[in-house]
């Protein structure tokens, strides 16, 4: 059973002005999939008081680790 449902992830691609198509719409809903669950885990601890903060799904969610960090400003190590 995944993690995100199909309106769930319409509703992400309409929120964010997401617009994928075939494979790549699979590839990139993956890619949400495990960033949900990180963030679910993580609100967990924030729950249990274990961090200090929370995360929340954003524009970001549907990027790869490549992706992020480039768009974040970050080079992998060559």
């Amino acid at each position: 059973m995944s993690l995100v449902s199909d309106d769930e992830w319409a509703e992400y691609k309409v929120k964010f002005n997401k617009n994928y198509d075939g494979e790549e719409d699979l590839k990139r809903r993956q890619i949400f999939e495990k960033s949900k669950a990180k963030i679910e885990a993580h609100n967990k601890k924030f729950e249990n008081g274990e961090v200090t903060w929370k995360m929340g799904i954003n524009h970001l969610a549907d990027l790869t680790e490549d992706e992020f960090a480039s768009y974040c400003g970050s080079r992998k190590p060559q």
